[in-house]
């Protein structure tokens, strides 16, 4: 990772502060020198610094002084105190006051280095545990990311992304919904050096607009009405960890401004803040829609855009790859053996062959969800081909045994739109879900903010969707 540790050398010994900074500048990390206590508090009040190596001998304010001071602040670093005082007590002193650790001058380099990266870590995870209460994190339980395929296809993409992950610029990953684009970034987090953190996700278009600013950079108390107190964002929740951008392409033109600076200069302000913070993150965002459209019609920002999109992966629909519906439906199925502790429960050559048959306008996800849905209302162990797909309906594929020339109600054209499919597969859900939009959603597995758009823009292009979606 190319994070740096912070350090503030603090000693009014002019050669003695210039040689400890120079030489922990030398193990790699960030250090800049104080010559008081003073002017060590003046620094804290703009810069975020991780570390402080604080001597306790100063005219002015002394070291004890400015430790009691630095730990009041909302977000202080550890101090690590320096003292030519070989006595017990002094350090017992210091520790009292907050300090987390004391070093007896002179202190040898190895010495300084290991308490710093240790007083280093300390504070990561006091900060990372106190921003995971706050974040947004991901809904799916399921941490540990299973890509299954057997196609070439995605043989290529599971390539690059296992390429990505050795690297930590920022990847964009696309495609249609329901295709895994959140797996894929769960996926490239595991195998990076960042995985010993949890990947921090946030779905853009289930967050309201006005919201967007203070839930990625967090804000002060006071800052705004029902501002109570101080919040840590999710910039600063995912410091050292990665941060899943899901459908990128709903953020504020506002919030893009902002993200695309902290893109270029690691870092952030709360708002309503006066200082700014520092956060080594690593982004990976996804879309379904096209961006390069979007830049286009002035939707999403070009220098955003161009920032984010270093390393492309698509993932193409699962219609493009029917090699890996025969490993998913196994994967799903046992996945579902274990959740509902049926060991025996399996599908009918049947079921198999309509579910390869089939299309899967809604891909992955949709394929997982009739899956789920078969098993839960399986009565026997043998799930057939009518619990899975029922025959006929609004199906793009003809149903298993019909000849290639006949015909039903709902058969589809072979010039029918993929927008046109997606219409009426949303409108379908939506009517088994007695016209509840936050029920489809969740089948869906789309916003309800999403829903909500999409049927905006059948009502205008139709002017029928209405009758058909009322609550």
């Amino acid at each position: 990772m190319g994070r740096k540790i912070r350090v503030m050398v603090v000693d009014d010994d002019a050669v003695l502060r210039r040689l400890v900074s120079d030489q922990i500048a030398l193990m790699g990390f960030d250090s800049t020198p104080a010559a008081s206590g003073e002017e060590a508090l003046a620094m804290l009040s703009g810069t975020d610094f991780d570390v402080m190596l604080l001597d306790i001998r100063m005219p002015g304010l002394s070291g004890l002084d400015t430790l009691r001071r630095v730990r009041k602040l909302e977000d202080p670093p550890e101090v690590i105190m320096l003292t030519a005082d070989t006595s017990l007590g002094t350090g017992i002193e210091a520790m009292r006051y907050g300090a987390y650790d004391y070093l007896t001058k002179p202190a040898t380099l190895d010495e300084i280095e290991a308490v710093i990266r240790k007083a280093d870590e300390k504070r990561r995870l006091v900060r990372q545990n106190a921003s995971l209460r706050d974040a947004v994190r991901s809904p799916t339980s399921d941490d540990a990311p299973a890509l299954v395929y057997q196609s070439r296809a995605m043989e290529g993409i599971v390539a690059l992304a296992e390429t990505a992950a050795r690297s930590d610029s920022t990847v964009v990953i696309t495609g249609e919904s329901g295709t895994g684009k959140d797996v894929l970034a769960r996926f490239i987090h595991a195998r990076s050096a960042r995985d010993d953190s949890p990947m921090i996700t946030i779905n853009c278009a289930a967050l309201p607009e006005a919201l967007f600013e203070s839930e990625f950079f967090g804000h002060e108390r006071g800052a705004f009405t029902g501002a109570n107190a101080t919040k840590r964002g999710l910039i600063e929740a995912a410091d050292g960890s990665s941060l899943f951008l899901d459908e990128v392409g709903e953020m504020p033109l506002a919030t893009q401004v902002k993200l695309l600076q902290f893109l270029e200069q690691g870092r952030f302000r709360r708002v309503g803040a006066t200082r700014d913070h520092v956060a080594d993150v690593r982004v990976i965002a996804a879309t379904n829609r096209n961006l390069a459209e979007d830049v286009q019609a002035g939707r999403f920002r070009a220098d955003l855009f161009y920032r984010l999109n270093v390393i492309s992966l698509h993932v193409p629909p699962l219609r493009e790859r029917v090699e890996d519906i025969p490993a998913l439906i196994e994967h799903f199925l046992a996945l579902n053996r274990e959740r509902f502790k049926r060991p025996a429960l399996d599908l009918s050559a049947d079921a198999r062959q309509r579910l390869s048959a089939y299309e899967w306008p809604g891909n992955v996800r949709e394929l997982r969800n009739s899956l789920e849905r078969a098993a839960a209302l399986a009565t026997g162990d043998t799930i057939e081909a009518d619990q899975v797909l029922p025959a006929g309906g609004s199906r793009q594929a003809a149903a298993v045994g019909s000849s290639s020339n006949s015909t039903t109600p709902d058969a589809q054209p072979a010039t029918v739109t993929l927008e046109e499919l997606e219409r009426k597969h949303i409108l379908r859900v939506l009517e088994e879900a007695g016209g509840n939009r936050e029920r489809a959603a969740v089948i869906l597995g789309i916003s309800a903010r999403t829903l909500y758009r999409k049927l905006r823009e059948y009502e205008t292009n139709a002017g029928s969707v209405k009758l058909a979606t009322e609550d």
